[in-house]
Order: C-alpha cells, then sequence, then structure tokens
C-alpha cells in the first residue's frame, strides 16, 4: 500500500521503530530547529520560539517535520529530503497556520512578506 487513507491509520507509523531511527539520525544532522535559525535564534529545544527559555518542561524537545505534508503518502513520508527539524512552538503554530494558510508570513528586515505566495507578493 502505497497510501493510508485514514489518520489513525498513518499514525501508527510515528510508534514504528524505523520513524524512531529515522528521527533520530535526522535530528544528529539537524540539531535546531530550521525556522528559529532563520531568524537567529539558536534553539536546540530549550527554548520558545521568540528564544526564550521554554518554561514548560513538556515542551523542551525538537520535532522532525514534513515539509511538504504527507497526508499518508508513504513515499512522501520516508522522503528524508522532506524533513526539518522544528521546535514545539514552531511546529504546533507557525508550521499549522502556513498549511492552512497555503503561504507564510514571515518577514524580511524590511518588514515585507518574503514568501514568494504570499498575497502582498502575487
Amino acid at each position: 500500500m502505497s497510501k493510508f487513507e485514514t489518520r489513525a491509520e498513518y499514525r501508527k507509523l510515528y510508534k514504528s521503530a524505523r520513524w524512531k531511527h529515522g528521527r533520530l539520525a535526522h535530528l544528529a544532522v539537524e540539531p535546531l530547529c530550521r525556522y528559529c535559525r532563520q531568524q537567529g535564534i539558536t534553539n536546540d529545544g530549550s527554548l520558545t520560539a521568540a528564544g526564550l527559555r521554554q518554561a514548560d518542561p513538556r515542551r523542551c524537545f525538537l520535532v522532525v517535520d514534513h515539509i511538504v505534508p504527507h497526508r499518508g503518502d508513504l513515499a512522501l513520508f520516508w522522503d528524508r529530503a522532506n524533513w526539518q527539524t522544528l521546535c514545539p512552538d514552531h511546529h504546533d503554530r507557525a508550521k499549522q497556520r502556513e498549511e492552512v494558510r497555503g503561504f507564510s508570513v514571515e518577514k524580511g528586515a524590511d518588514g515585507w512578506p518574503i514568501d514568494p505566495l504570499h498575497p502582498a507578493n502575487r
């Protein structure tokens, strides 16, 4: 099967030994939040997206995120070129908003949106 039909079916993949191994290998190569790095923050999972010390110890970790949502597509799920490291704040907030909107609201030093898909850049 190359695609799972329901979320419950593919959520099980995150418990697999293959995923756990791949996740650790990815974090060894990319041990900092990619979005934080783009903002000049070195976040190993111990900080918030704002660069402050994470007060909630349950949120002191890093997420291996699928850049392009796989939505059950196994080829996309296992494609390591489609993986990035994010802190929980960026994964749970910024990345989710981007997926819903279809573009990032991140701004450059000039205050203008940097995402070419942002409506201001169309």
